[in-house]
Order: structure tokens, then C-alpha cells, then sequence
């Protein structure tokens, strides 16, 4: 009986925590399609926008709570991107989690630098390699990048080079168990480990439409909203 009723307030516990779980399960297909579409619409937008936007679809869903940050990772992971040096306001890890989530080649705006120098911290152990599009080697470096599988940050983008947009648009041609695609008058085998970032520092870089239709313009400019 002493056993029983030390056991009462566990058990009240966990039917507690089964009730949660099942409200969270119930929530999930929501939650997820609005991570979605924050993370596919929003990157660009300042944040009072981003906060309007998603009450709109929070209400037009039925989801009275969300926090993406809390719903894409864990606290672990944001104390470890802070101490790579990312800011640790809302904008910059929202900005960091759809870096990290978008499907499309991710091109932050980033006039202070400081979420560039946090994306090389962050993938030094993915065989980064660093390059400007101005470099002389630049074509070269690309195809290594493809070809061996690296990860290439391309700094000081201001407008997209041609060499760029198969890539971007996932022009892959299939020979046998191969992969390749076209980088200028080469066809460059395509490792599937290659990843592939652009960035900037210029606010509001001229990019067609074409191109902004291929990447994910995430906009890390201070703004009043957010200040």
C-alpha cells in the first residue's frame, strides 16, 4: 500500500505526459507546415513582417503556439551556434535554421559579416573551402569543390555567374551510375556531398529572376523593426 501510493503521484505524471504527447502528435502536420513556409517565404522579410505573417497563418491553421526556433532544434544546438558566434536574437537563428533547413542554395545578406564568419566556424569540419567570385581560380576551385565533394562558401556574390546556375538549378545528367553536370564547356562528375553557399555583403545585391528563384535569399540587415 506504501508502495501504491508513493507510485500515485508518478502515475498522475505520466498520464499527464501521455496527454501532452498526444496533443503534440495531434499539432505536428501544423507545426510542420508552418515551419514550412516560414522557412520557404519568410528568410528575406524583416521581423515585424515575419511576426504578421505567421499570427496570419496561425490563425488561419488553429495553432494557438509556435516558436520555430523551439520546433527546428534543440537548446543544445543554439548554445553551440552561439559559441561559433552567431548573434543570439530571434532573426539571426531563425536565419541560421533556414540555412541549415532550405532545400534551395542558401545566399545570406550579411553586411556585417558576422553570419559569414559564423557559417565558416560552423562547417570547418565539412572540408570547407572559402572563395570570392572574383578570384582568378574561381572556376577551377568550383570544379574541385563538385567534383571531391567540399563545401564552398562564395563570398562578395553581387550578382550570380553563369557557371553557377546548373548547379543552382540542379541541371544533373545521369551516365550509368554517374552524376554529372555542366560547368562551361566541361561536364564535372557531381559528388551528392557538395554544398554549395553564396553570400554577400552588399544590402540589396541585383539578382534576376531567375536567380532568386533558385536560392534562398536569407536577409541578416538590421532593420528598425528590429532595433
Amino acid at each position: 500500500e506504501t508502495l501504491v501510493s508513493k507510485l500515485e503521484g508518478e502515475y498522475q505524471r505520466w498520464n499527464n505526459q501521455v496527454g501532452e504527447l498526444s496533443q503534440e502528435l495531434k499539432e505536428l502536420p501544423m507545426l510542420s507546415l508552418l515551419a514550412a513556409a516560414f522557412i520557404t517565404y519568410m528568410p528575406g522579410s524583416p521581423e515585424d513582417q515575419r511576426r504578421s505573417k505567421l499570427s496570419d497563418w496561425m490563425n488561419v491553421t488553429g495553432v494557438e503556439q509556435f516558436n520555430l526556433r523551439r520546433f527546428m532544434s534543440t537548446e543544445r544546438e543554439q548554445l553551440e551556434w552561439k559559441s561559433e558566434g552567431l548573434p543570439s536574437d530571434d532573426l539571426s537563428v531563425e536565419n541560421a535554421l533556414i540555412i541549415l533547413q532550405s532545400s534551395l542554395r542558401p545566399f545570406p545578406i550579411d553586411p556585417s559579416s558576422r553570419a559569414t564568419e559564423w557559417l565558416q566556424k560552423h562547417l570547418k569540419n565539412h572540408k570547407l573551402e572559402v572563395i570570392n567570385q572574383q578570384d582568378s581560380n574561381f572556376t577551377t576551385a568550383l570544379e574541385l569543390a563538385v567534383r571531391f565533394g567540399k563545401t564552398l562558401l562564395i563570398q562578395e556574390v553581387d550578382g550570380v555567374e553563369p557557371v553557377l546556375y546548373p548547379l543552382l538549378r540542379g541541371d544533373f545528367i545521369c551516365q550509368g551510375p554517374r552524376q554529372v553536370v555542366q560547368l562551361g564547356d566541361k561536364l564535372i562528375d557531381y559528388n551528392s556531398d557538395f554544398r554549395l553557399f553564396l553570400a554577400t555583403r552588399n544590402p540589396q545585391p541585383e539578382l534576376p529572376p531567375d536567380a532568386l528563384s533558385n536560392v534562398t535569399v536569407v536577409n541578416f540587415t538590421i532593420t528598425r523593426a528590429g532595433l
